[in-house]
């Protein structure tokens, strides 16, 4: 593998499962009670090959980072907060930790080539893989650790997954960097079984997440630095693209659904959009180096975001070693960002110890 691909396979990274993580059977988003939440952030060292975890609240790192191998890249949670999922690149294989101890078992599970976006469907059966070099989904069963014999085909470049609130549906996006074939395959989950035709969106969609209504399909196009929305129901994507800053890399929502929160990995920057309107804010919020994987803790007030550091083929690529969070009602950045390990990406949380339901 070439230096330049190698770079761009390292970049392949979904932190979506934080909207896995807060679904619940019935096509209703757990919103956790604010003063009842106590989340931890998991974030993914890409180059120190180990994950980092924080404490939300105080916003103080484990001085004790989890090895787990080269190159991890997506993360997963289990909606009960008790396991984490880490795809690893290079071994082709998926390390579990036991969140409440922060082991990881000694035995990986094998996947296809090059794994990077997975999540966990909403009712905390079954985990899916999206392996990128060899364009399948794999799936496995949470409790024992099995994994299905036949992989699900979705195509070359696959990157990005995420679960409609109900978990009848998951979405993945493929198409890699300079292929301008950008597209969103649909997979029942029940049935495994992709839909024929996919749904083409911009160039190298990137990062991507469902609306917590389930209504809405948000895709971060890192190659013509624009987010293709998609409606879920009658999966026909939007005429115009919303356009951010540049190489926009992941999507998160607020629990409300109202805002999104988007990376844009070369401009060191932070966009928002009004969900409703598909407006983004004239102002970017600036960050670290190379964000990459931006996430919004459970009681919606604060984004989390990796800074990876300088983008694919700069000097300083996977230099960083930071998360920066922004108040999400101030949309204000911490003047300290907090240190974890080399080459930062992903973040996801685990859920709050008490939520109530909402069904907006």
């Amino acid at each position: 593998m070439s230096p330049v691909t190698g770079c761009r396979w390292v970049l392949v990274v979904v932190v979506l499962a934080l909207a896995g993580a807060l679904m619940v059977p019935g096509g209703v988003s757990a919103v956790p009670t604010r003063t009842r939440c106590r989340a931890t952030a998991f974030v993914t060292n890409t180059v120190s090959g180990t994950v980092s975890t924080i404490d939300v609240k105080t916003r103080t790192k484990n001085p004790t980072d989890i090895p787990v191998g080269p190159l991890p890249a997506g993360m997963a949670v289990t909606p009960d907060g008790k396991t984490l999922f880490v795809s690893l690149r290079n071994s082709a294989t998926v390390s579990t930790i036991d969140v409440k101890t922060r082991t990881k078992n000694a035995a990986d599970i094998a996947v296809g080539s090059i794994p990077a976006g997975m999540a966990v469907t909403p009712d905390g059966k079954t985990l899916f893989v999206v392996n990128g070099l060899s364009g399948t989904v794999s799936t496995f069963d949470v409790k024992t650790g099995t994994k299905d014999p036949s992989d699900i085909s979705v195509g070359s470049g696959a990157v990005g997954l995420a679960f409609t609130p109900d978990g009848k549906t998951a979405f993945v996006s493929s198409g890699g960097m300079g292929t301008g074939n950008g597209r969103v395959s649909t997979i029942d989950v029940k049935a495994r079984r992709r839909d024929p035709t996919d749904i083409p969106v911009g160039p190298f969609p990137f990062g991507i997440a469902v609306r917590p209504n389930g209504k809405t399909l948000f895709i971060a196009n890192f190659d013509s630095n624009t987010v293709s929305t998609i409606d879920v129901k009658t999966r026909t994507k939007h005429p115009t693209d919303i356009t951010v800053g540049s190489r926009p890399g992941s999507v998160a929502f607020t629990p409300d659904g109202k805002t999104a929160f988007v990376s844009n990995l070369a401009s060191g920057t932070v966009s928002t959009i009004d969900v409703k309107t598909r407006t983004k804010n004239p102002t970017d919020i600036p960050v670290g180096a190379g964000p990459g994987g931006v996430a919004v803790t459970p009681d919606g007030k604060t984004a989390f975001v990796a800074n990876f550091g300088g983008a694919a083929g700069s000097s300083n690529f996977g230099s960083g070693n930071s998360v920066s969070t922004i108040d999400v009602k101030t949309r204000t950045k911490h003047l300290t960002d907090i240190t974890v390990g080399d080459g930062p990406f992903g973040v996801v949380f685990t859920p709050c110890r008490r939520s109530r339901v909402s069904t907006t």
